[in-house]
């Protein structure tokens, strides 16, 4: 008898479908296996006051709170399922010939742990570990379970996920504890998310204290076989060579001239050869930012769509790998997966993709693709058959993402000339940079990020004289920094990098990054803009708190929480040693001239006129205790709409609302705006497109 333990119900069920065991209540039992499974994690760690009773009530007495060793208990809401997953374990007395089939990375390594831990199973040196990229067919089961290595040679993911589930804990526990009392209001700290959050802080307050300046540039337009432009040289500018201030003499010389600048010679044209390689195949870090640029999905959203793709559609490899490349004996299946896709989409609009792609590029000796050095965990997100008919719109975007790129990177390399061209017209000294493509390979087109450096220069000649089209003075004021969005946070957490520039190891894993900032959001620390990423009024609260105590301060330093990343992957012992004696230096020399949070105004209220302000789960009227009291309030969440901030300013002023999904009792979607009438919510009802 074989025993299997999967992390969701829908994986348990493709392993009964490939081994032929049928269901039996809330698992699949035949002769030779027994497939059980977890839905997520199943226990969590005890809470303070598990402990210790006189826990619960939050006191600076009561820390710091570091356990001797930590422990866990059945999440309420599941413990059915635990008790299913404990009686398949205790009533097959299984102390080996186990396979743990959970997820395939640190996270599903120690959900099954945990389960194994609680259950009272021992014998790991004699049990298998299921660890496949590839989606959840009858084939690739049979052979992953066929070629299962002792579940020993996975004890590092598991130490390592031990460790940061312990760190996370200590630090949430006492340092969310220590900043809520000292300030009055209830503030989350995290090793990562709050490291984050001092991240989005230090560029917004770069972008307030930003003073943009004038200046100007003078721009010439000229032809012959193409249009190309260059631009005026400033000789007194050695920084920013083509800039002018809005009172230089010069200035006011060209604009007298410009009209009678008939003719320009180009007096030196230099190139350089360049070639740019197609992009690697997708992580899901990778993944995340590119949706997150073409179609605004939040990381979260990009990761439950691509899941759906491998484990319901088993149409995408596993998603959750940190790998942007093929193991060295991929070759076979990529191959085979390429020949399966030209079949299928040839003749379809996203053949388009697939044009350039060439095949002699399925080699083992292209190491852009195949190369087991570089492999994480699990090879690089891939297509691996066409997606289903089934599929919504968002999950045939993900997939096509994943297609693009898999063909992108078979095609042939960018090639072009970096052109520098100086132009001299009646003596005053013109430069321009630009392009000449000579092959275009993967790209349809030059990168468009800077158009002065990809204007097409091809044909230019030295010494050539070309006609001047018109020449035009613009005005321009220097930009700040842009703000974060989640693209370029999830490039921070990836590739973070120190004061001096060097590369320091990421920040949590590709699993786990899309959560933590969606944590920020749903906690109130960011909102987004657009697809800009702001800190709000709570965001900046909890960071200039945290500023004002230093041994506080590393945990709102990338840097510092990148070595302790580093630690974590050294020494776990070591890693866990050092968090603990920072937690026990910050609680017992803390020095934090916490300031109370003023309350803030959103509005008059409209039943008494007095103030309005934010409470944890309404915006209320700061008469409620009055002679007679006030009544009104607006809660933030209606019909599981919720009311933003600026949205109850909105209602206050006699506003409506965005259009909102709502639902109702009966749990039906619909859409509506909300206004206040009378000082009641009234819904303004709007068709479901």
């Amino acid at each position: 008898m074989l025993l299997i333990l999967t992390e969701k119900p829908s994986v348990a069920k493709a392993f009964a479908e490939a081994l032929g065991v049928p269901r039996k209540g809330s698992f699949w039992e035949n002769s030779n296996y027994c497939i059980c499974n977890a839905l997520g994690h199943l226990l969590e760690n005890y809470s303070p006051q598990d402990y210790d009773p006189t826990l619960k009530k939050w006191s600076l007495d009561g820390l710091p709170i570091i356990p001797e060793r930590m422990q866990f208990k059945p999440i309420e809401k599941t413990k059915e399922q635990l008790a299913v997953v404990k009686n398949c374990f205790v009533n097959h007395k299984i102390q080996g010939n186990f396979l743990l089939a959970t997820d395939a990375e640190r996270e599903g390594e120690l959900i099954g742990a945990e389960i194994l831990h609680y259950v009272g199973f021992k014998n790991h040196s004699n049990s298998k570990r299921f660890w496949v990229s590839e989606a959840l067919t009858p084939e690739v089961i049979k052979k992953g379970i066929e070629n299962a290595k002792p579940l020993s040679d996975y004890s590092s993911y598991l130490e390592q996920g031990y460790a940061r589930q312990h760190a996370d804990w200590l630090i949430g526990m006492n340092l969310t504890r220590l900043v809520t009392l000292k300030s009055g209001k209830l503030l989350h700290v995290g090793r990562v998310q709050t490291a984050l959050l001092g991240a989005v802080y230090e560029r917004e307050k770069i972008i307030n204290n930003f003073i943009a300046q004038k200046y100007c540039e003078v721009k010439a337009t000229l032809s012959g076989k193409t249009t190309f432009s260059v631009k005026l040289v400033n000789p007194e500018n050695t920084e920013f060579h083509t800039r002018f201030h809005d009172n230089s003499p010069v200035l006011s010389e060209i604009a007298a001239v410009k009209d009678d600048l008939k003719t320009g010679v180009i007096h030196s044209l230099l190139k350089e050869k360049k070639e740019t390689n197609p992009p690697q195949l997708f992580n899901l870090t990778a993944l995340q930012k590119e949706a997150h640029k073409k179609y605004s999905y939040s990381p979260e959203q990009t990761l439950d769509i691509a899941q759906a793709l491998y484990e319901k559609h088993k149409c995408l490899s596993y998603p959750r790998t940190p790998s942007r490349v093929m193991g060295d004996d991929n070759v076979g299946l990529v191959k085979n997966i390429f020949d399966i896709l030209i079949a299928a989409f040839s003749k379809t609009e996203w053949a388009k993709d697939i044009t350039g792609s060439d095949p002699s590029f399925i080699s083992a000796s292209n190491k852009r693709i195949f190369n087991s050095k570089e492999l994480q965990d699990h090879h690089a997100l891939i297509p691996l058959m066409p997606y289903p008919k089934e599929c919504s719109e968002s999950e045939i975007n993900i997939y096509l993402l994943v297609f693009q790129r898999f063909f992108d990177t078979l095609k042939q390399p960018y090639i072009y000339n970096s052109v520098s061209i100086l132009v001299d017209i009646s003596g005053y000294s013109f430069i321009g940079k630009g392009v000449e493509v000579l092959q275009t390979g993967w790209k349809i087109k030059p990168d468009d990020e800077d158009k002065d450096e990809t204007q097409n220069y091809s044909g230019l000649e030295k010494d050539k004289e070309y006609s001047v089209k018109n020449i035009e003075i613009e005005n321009k004021v220097t930009e700040p920094k842009k703000h974060y969005t989640f693209a370029s946070l999830l490039q921070l957490m990836e590739n973070p990098r120190g004061d001096d520039g060097t590369h320091l190891t990421g920040l949590g894993t590709p699993a786990t990054r899309g959560s933590i900032l969606q944590k920020l959001v749903e906690r109130k620390y960011i909102a987004l803009k657009g697809k800009n990423i702001l800190i709000t009024d709570n965001g900046k609260f909890l960071i200039e708190n945290i500023l004002k105590n230093k041994a506080l301060a590393s945990f709102i330093s990338v840097p510092e929480t990148t070595r302790w990343e580093e630690q974590l992957h050294q020494d776990t012992e070591i890693f866990l040693y050092g968090i603990k004696n920072l937690i026990r230096n910050v609680v017992n020399n803390t020095e934090m001239d916490i300031y109370k949070k003023e309350k803030v105004s959103l509005g008059k209220c409209p039943l008494c006129g007095s103030d309005v302000y934010e409470g944890k789960k309404n915006y209320y009227c700061s008469n409620y205790k009055g002679d007679p009291p006030c009544t009104f309030s607006i809660w933030m969440k209606i019909s599981a709409a919720s009311i933003s901030t600026a949205d109850a300013q909105a209602l206050l002023a006699g506003k409506k609302t965005k259009v909102k999904k709502c639902v109702n009792k009966a749990e039906k979607e619909f859409q509506a705006a909300f206004k206040l009438e009378k000082g009641k919510i009234a819904f303004i009802f709007t068709e479901i497109a």
